[in-house]
């Protein structure tokens, strides 16, 4: 009888074990854009790493699903509507929707850094040489008017150039483009599109073209390593899922450590996963440009969130920039 009652009581322990790993989500949807930026994404897809860390979390069988976007104005509306789980934000857009959602069940915050990565406003008119050439009919093209990390820093470099109160002077010239259609614009034949405010590999494709020369860089307007992304969550998808949570912040490590030690590696898998017939040397030339860091520590945020609220841009800032992380996001581990 004591045999039975045990191995009742197993099952019975076993059920609840089950249950209670259950009780997390099975499949986690993460948002990615173009771009090597996002490389710990493809490794982590490739290498099915948040699965691995899932399952030793003992969550089971877990699916990863990345997904392609085009900018994060509307990787924010998926995250928003529960359509994804982890998106990949530039500075504007985590201030953005922090603000946004503050307070509210679905309060999005940083969960870790991703990249520290110059961008280059490229223009491909002999004529333009500064900010300060661009005329009526010249468009710039970014991954998103007004709201993409590109967007705010034209304004920035505006602000600079012509005075405070002219810091959206250029906003009229700009036009939202995926990087792959603008490089594709950029390297093409006539266009009313004369120059490109991009993100690596597609900057660095562009400037291979003689005729393409560079205005300006991110570098020029800050003076520490900026944080091209953070990757962002609902505090609601981390108080449900605080395994699962903790498996792709592992997951996320590995993956950053994975190509620090062999960005070749990387590089071939990137090439792989996105399809991108960029020649595998070229790619690992780039990938050795100091600038480019892959690293989950931060930096910079808190330039944008006063320049967002000096324009009236950020109409709820934070009382510090902390307040939009996870405590966690912020150790860089």
């Amino acid at each position: 009888m004591l045999r039975i009652f045990t191995f009742v009581l197993a099952l019975s322990c076993a059920a609840i074990q089950a249950d209670h790993a259950r009780a997390e989500a099975n499949t986690i949807r993460v948002a990615k854009q173009f771009g090597i930026a996002y490389m710990q994404f493809m490794v982590m897809e490739d290498q099915k790493m948040i699965e691995k860390h899932a399952k030793a979390a003992g969550l089971g069988d877990v699916k990863a699903e990345f997904n392609q976007f085009r900018s994060s104005d509307v990787m924010n509306d998926a995250l928003l509507s529960a359509s994804v789980d982890f998106v990949c934000l530039g500075i504007p857009g985590i201030i953005t929707i922090w603000s946004k959602t503050k307070g509210t069940p679905i309060e999005v915050r940083a969960a870790s850094g991703l990249n520290v990565s110059p961008l280059i406003l490229l223009s491909r008119d002999p004529a333009i040489k500064s900010i300060k050439d661009f005329k009526d009919g010249h468009k710039i093209a970014m991954p998103a008017v007004k709201v993409s990390m590109q967007a705010i820093m034209l304004q920035m470099a505006a602000a600079k150039e012509f005075g405070a109160d002219k810091f959206n002077s250029l906003d009229h010239l700009t036009v939202s483009m995926a990087h792959p259609d603008a490089t594709a614009t950029m390297l093409g034949g006539q266009s009313e599109v004369v120059a490109n405010w991009s993100s690596a590999p597609f900057q660095y494709r562009q400037m291979k073209n003689p005729n393409i020369k560079k205005i300006m860089t991110s570098t020029d307007l800050f003076t520490e390593p900026l944080s091209f992304n953070v990757i962002a969550t609902t505090s609601k998808f981390r108080s449900e899922n605080p395994k699962l949570y903790a498996a792709f912040r592992a997951a996320l490590k590995e993956a950053t450590d994975f190509i620090n030690a062999d960005k070749k590696r990387a590089a071939q898998i990137y090439l792989n996963v996105t399809k991108d017939k960029m020649p595998l040397d070229e790619l690992v030339e780039i990938l050795g440009d100091p600038a480019i860091q892959y690293t989950t520590k931060v930096g910079g945020i808190n330039a944008f969130v006063s320049f967002m609220a000096k324009t009236g841009t950020l109409k709820n800032p934070p009382a510090d920039w902390k307040d939009m992380f996870f405590a966690e996001s912020l150790s860089g581990s």
